[in-house]
C-alpha cells in the first residue's frame, strides 16, 4: 500500500505541568525570592481594583506570590490556592507573617490563615480543581499571574469553570502570560470561548519587563488580558 499523502510525523505531545513533588523540589532549590508585586499588576492596578476598598481578591496557584501581601496591605481580603505546602511556608516566613492552620476534609488539605494584624490572607493548600464555592466565593478581583497559562490545554476549560463558579456577579480578572512562551499560548479567542458571552475579554498587549528578577526565568516580558463581568469597562 502506498504511503503517499500520509504523514509519518509523531503527534505533538501535550505540555504536562510538574506535579506536587517536582514543584516542592523546585521551591526548595529556588532561593531567589520575588518580594515585590509584579510590574504589570502595578501598571494595571487601577483597572483591576478601581477605587473600591476592602475587595475580595483571589490568586489561583499562588505559590509564594508577593501579591498576596500586596493586596492585603491595601486592605483587601485575599485568598490563594496552592498545592505545594513548602511554597506556603516560604511565603509566610519570607514576609514575617504569622499564621494558624486548620485541616480541610473536602477537599483534603490545609487552610492557612494569617494571624498578623491587618493581614487578611487565607491560603488553601489543596487540589485547585476541587476548590468550590462552599469554601470561598464572591470574589470581585482575580490576579492570574500565569496560572491558566501554566496548565495544559486539556485542563484550561476546567480551570476557568472553577474560577467562574466563585466569582461575584461583578468581577474583574487580570491575566498574565509569559514572553517568550514556555507552554501553549493563550489568545483572546481562547479566553472568549472559555469564559463565554457573560464576560468581556480585552487584550492589553505586551509589557516588556524592566526587572532583573525575571532574568533567572529567561523572561522578556508579559502579555496581559483583562476579563470582566457585570461591569462597564
Amino acid at each position: 500500500m502506498s504511503n503517499e499523502g500520509q504523514s509519518n510525523a509523531e503527534p505533538e505531545e501535550e505540555y504536562t505541568p510538574p506535579g506536587v513533588e517536582e514543584y516542592s523540589e523546585y521551591w526548595k532549590k529556588d532561593t531567589v525570592f520575588l518580594k515585590e508585586a509584579n510590574e504589570c499588576l502595578l501598571k494595571y492596578h487601577e483597572k483591576l481594583m478601581g477605587d473600591k476598598k476592602h475587595q475580595k481578591v483571589f490568586i489561583p496557584l499562588c505559590g509564594r506570590a508577593a501579591e498576596l501581601k500586596y493586596f492585603a496591605e491595601l486592605g483587601h481580603d485575599v485568598v490563594g490556592v496552592e498545592f505545594a505546602e513548602i511554597a506556603i511556608h516560604q511565603f509566610f516566613e519570607m514576609f514575617g507573617i504569622t499564621y494558624e492552620t486548620k485541616p480541610l476534609e473536602d477537599p483534603d488539605g490545609t487552610l492557612y490563615t494569617s494571624t498578623t494584624e491587618n493581614m487578611n490572607i487565607r491560603i488553601y493548600c489543596c487540589d485547585f480543581f476541587k476548590f468550590k464555592p462552599q469554601l470561598e466565593k464572591d470574589f470581585q478581583a482575580v490576579w492570574d499571574a500565569g496560572s491558566l497559562y501554566s496548565l495544559p490545554l486539556s485542563q484550561r476549560e476546567e480551570y476557568v469553570t472553577v474560577i467562574k463558579s466563585i466569582l461575584a456577579p461583578e468581577s474583574k480578572t487580570l491575566l498574565m502570560t509569559d514572553v517568550p512562551c514556555l507552554s501553549d499560548e493563550v489568545t483572546t479567542s481562547d479566553l472568549k470561548q472559555m469564559y463565554g458571552t457573560d464576560f468581556t475579554v480585552e487584550d492589553l498587549g505586551y509589557t516588556k519587563t524592566e526587572r532583573k528578577d525575571y532574568e533567572q526565568f529567561g523572561l522578556e516580558g508579559f502579555n496581559m488580558f483583562f476579563i470582566s463581568s457585570g461591569v462597564v469597562v
